[in-house]
C-alpha cells in the first residue's frame, strides 16, 4: 500500500482519522531516546546521538538474556538507550509544523493521544532498555516529488554510508554527493541492540528533507521524522 495516497487522501485530518481507525488494535510507535538532534554545517549533515541511549519495548527477556556486557558488535555502550512490528511511519499531508513531536522537536507520526494513552493502558507490558548503537546507517532515498508517491516504510534501506559503533557525533558530507542527490529525503538509522540484555531491538530511523537552498554550502533540513517500528 503506497502509504503518502492515503495520507493524500485524508487531507488535514489524516492524523486524527488513521489514529481512530487504528485505535487500541495497533500498538503506536514505540518511544525511544537515539538521536537528539540534526544540523547542517558547511555543506555536512551532523548526527548528534544522544548520551543515554533508550528504548520502549515489550520484549520479556529470559534469564540467559541477561548479560552485564555489550553484545557481540558494540564497542561500548556508553550507557545509552523494543522490538516492533511493522513501522508506523510518515509525512502525512498536514506538514510537519501540524505532526506531533518528540521531546527532541521530531515529527513522530501516529503521536499525541493515542500514544499516551495506550503506553498508559498498557505499562504493565511494556519496559525500558539502555541499548547500544552497533551502526549508524545514511541513505540518500530521493527527491521530494518522488517521496510524495512511494516513500520507503520503516526500518533498514540499502545505506549510502555506515558508521561502526559511532560515538557522540557523526559527520555526513553531502558535498560529496552527486549533484542529483543533494536535495531530496534522506534516511538516519540506528541499528540498537541491548546494553544489559542480549536482544537486537532493530532499528530507529530519522527522515530528512534537505534543500541546498542559494549554494551547494548552504544546506537546510527542512522537515525530519522519526521512522519507528511499532512498540
Amino acid at each position: 500500500m503506497r502509504r503518502r495516497k492515503f495520507l493524500y487522501a485524508s487531507g488535514l485530518g489524516a492524523l486524527g482519522a488513521l489514529s481512530g481507525c487504528l485505535g487500541s488494535q495497533s500498538p503506536p510507535p514505540r518511544k525511544s531516546n537515539v538521536v537528539t538532534d540534526f544540523q547542517m554545517s558547511d555543506g555536512s549533515l551532523v548526527i548528534d546521538l544522544a548520551d543515554k541511549t533508550w528504548v520502549m519495548s515489550r520484549y520479556a527477556p529470559t534469564q540467559q538474556s541477561i548479560s552485564g556486557v555489550s553484545p557481540i558488535g558494540v564497542a561500548s555502550a556508553k550507557g545509552k538507550g523494543g522490538g516492533g512490528g511493522r513501522g508506523a511511519t510518515g509525512r502525512g499531508s498536514g506538514g510537519y509544523s501540524s505532526a506531533p513531536k518528540t521531546k527532541h522537536g521530531h515529527a513522530w507520526f501516529h503521536g499525541g493521544d493515542y500514544a499516551d494513552d495506550w503506553y498508559e493502558d498498557n505499562a504493565d507490558e511494556v519496559s525500558r532498555y539502555s541499548v547500544g548503537i552497533a551502526t549508524l546507517g545514511i541513505a540518500y532515498l530521493g527527491s521530494t516529488d518522488s517521496m510524495k508517491d512511494d516513500a520507503p516504510d520503516s526500518g533498514p534501506v540499502p545505506w549510502d554510508k555506515e558508521f561502526k559503533n559511532p560515538d557522540d557525533t557523526v559527520t555526513y558530507d553531502l558535498t560529496n554527493q552527486s549533484e542529483f542527490r543533494r536535495d531530496g529525503w534522506y534516511r538516519v538509522g540506528a541499528h540498537v541492540v541491548g546494553s544489559d540484555v542480549n536482544h537486537d531491538f532493530r532499528w530507529e530511523c530519522y527522515d530528512l528533507e534537505v534543500d541546498n537552498g542559494v549554494s551547494d554550502q548552504q544546506f537546510n533540513i527542512e522537515e525530519q521524522w522519526k521512522v519507528s517500528p511499532r512498540i
